[in-house]
C-alpha cells in the first residue's frame, strides 16, 4: 500500500476512534470496516464499477477488483459539482434498510443502534461526498431525540465523527442537525447555552412585538418551530417562569399536532405537568381547574387516556362550555304584531295598553 494510502486510512481510523471513544457507538457488535460496492463517473467518461476502499478530502480509492488495493481518484476528476458527486453507493439501500424500517415503526431506540452499526459497518466511507455512513450518524442522531435520550445524544453530537454531518451532506441534513445540537444542550442540562443559542431563531422584540408574553420566531417550517417552541419552553420551566413556559407549551403542541405527534405529545405532557404542580389547581379553583381539563381532555382524544400519567387522568373531562342564550327573532315583513303589541316602529294607539305594561290598564 502506498505511504497516502496508510496516512488516509489511518485518519479515517482516526475519526472513527473518536467517535467511538465516547461510548456511544461503541456499544455496538465489532464489525470489519468492509470494502463497499461502488460505482462512479470519470470526468472523461465511463461509469467503472469496482470498490470504494477508503476515502479523504481529496478523493476516493477505488478498485476493480475485490480484495484490491485501491487508486486515489481525486474528487476534480469525478463529474459533478461541490458534494453532488457522481458517485453511487449500491449497497445504499440494503445496508439502511433494517434501521429505517425501525424508524419508521417508531422502535427509536433500537433504530438508533441500526443506524450506528451503519455508520460503524461503512466507517472508510466517511469522508467521501453524500455517503450514507454520515446518512446513518444523522439518523442516528434524529432516533436518539425521538427516544428521549438526550444524553446519548449529546455524546454522538460532540463525537469528532459527527462533524461529517455537517461537511459531507447536503443543506438539509446540516440545518436539522443544528436542531439536533440543541437537544444535545438539553440533554446535559446547560440550559443558559440553550437559552443563548435559541436568542438566533427569534424576532428581535421591537414595537408591537414587546408587548408579547414571549418572542416570536422567526420564519421556518412549522416543525422546526415547534421544537424550538418546545425547549424554550423548558428554558423557561428550568428558571421559574411558569407562565411564559406554558405560552411556549402551547405555541409548541399548535404547531405539531397535526404534522409531529411526539413533539405535540411532549408539549402537552409539559403543560399538563406545569398545570398540575400550579397551587391553585390544589385549591379548586375553577380557572385552574378549566385549563387542566381542558388540556387533559384533548391529550386523551389525541392520544389516548391509557398514555397518560394516572394522576392526571382524572381531569381528562370535557369542561362545561358556555352557553349562549339566542335573542328573539324580528317579525317577519308583513306578519302581524301579537295581540296587544304594537307594529314596530309605531306607538300604541291612545286608550291601548303597552306591551308589557304590568299595571293592569289602569290610568294614572
Amino acid at each position: 500500500m502506498k505511504k497516502s494510502s496508510i496516512l488516509t486510512f489511518l485518519s479515517t481510523l482516526t475519526l472513527v476512534a473518536a467517535g467511538l471513544s465516547s461510548g456511544l457507538l461503541a456499544q455496538q457488535p465489532q464489525q470489519q470496516v468492509r470494502e463497499t460496492p461502488a460505482v462512479y463517473g470519470p470526468v472523461k467518461g465511463g461509469n467503472p464499477q469496482g470498490y470504494i476502499t477508503n476515502a479523504n478530502e481529496q478523493g476516493i480509492f477505488f478498485s476493480t477488483q475485490p480484495g484490491g488495493r485501491g487508486a486515489l481518484i481525486p474528487y476534480d476528476a469525478i463529474k459533478g459539482e461541490g458534494l453532488d458527486k457522481a458517485i453511487r453507493f449500491d449497497e445504499r439501500s440494503e445496508a439502511l434498510g433494517e434501521a429505517r424500517a425501525l424508524f419508521a415503526a417508531g422502535e427509536y431506540s433500537a433504530a438508533a443502534d441500526a443506524f450506528g452499526l451503519v455508520a460503524r459497518n461503512y466507517a472508510i466511507i466517511l469522508l467521501a461526498p453524500q455517503n450514507f455512513a454520515s446518512e446513518a450518524l444523522f439518523y442516528q442522531a434524529e432516533s436518539l431525540q425521538r427516544a428521549g435520550l438526550y444524553a446519548k445524544l449529546a455524546q454522538l453530537v460532540n463525537a469528532p465523527v459527527a462533524k461529517t454531518i455537517e461537511t459531507k451532506l447536503s443543506e438539509r441534513y446540516q440545518r436539522n442537525f443544528e436542531v439536533h445540537k440543541l437537544w444535545a444542550l438539553l440533554g446535559e442540562e446547560k440550559m443558559d447555552d440553550l437559552a443563548a443559542a435559541l436568542e438566533s431563531y427569534q424576532e428581535p422584540m421591537t414595537g408591537d412585538a414587546k408587548l408579547l408574553g414571549t418572542p416570536n420566531f422567526k420564519d421556518l417550517p412549522a416543525t422546526e418551530l415547534a421544537q424550538l417552541a418546545f425547549l424554550r419552553g423548558k428554558v423557561y420551566s428550568a428558571k421559574g417562569k411558569e407562565d411564559k413556559a406554558l405560552d411556549d407549551y402551547y405555541r409548541a403542541f399548535t404547531l405539531a399536532y397535526g404534522n409531529d405527534a411526539l413533539i405535540s405529545k411532549l408539549a402537552m405532557g409539559a403543560a399538563m405537568k406545569d398545570h398540575k404542580d400550579d397551587p391553585a389547581l390544589a385549591q379548586e379553583k375553577k380557572s385552574a381547574i378549566d385549563h387542566m381539563q381542558s388540556i387533559a381532555y384533548l391529550f386523551s382524544k389525541r392520544f389516548g387516556i391509557d398514555t397518560m400519567p394516572p394522576e392526571y387522568q382524572k381531569f381528562a373531562i370535557r369542561p362545561p362550555m358556555a352557553k349562549l342564550v339566542a335573542e328573539a327573532a324580528p317579525p317577519a315583513e308583513g306578519e302581524k304584531p301579537a295581540e296587544g303589541e304594537a307594529p314596530e316602529g309605531e306607538a300604541p294607539a291612545e286608550g291601548e295598553k303597552p306591551a308589557g305594561d304590568d299595571k293592569g290598564g289602569k290610568e294614572e
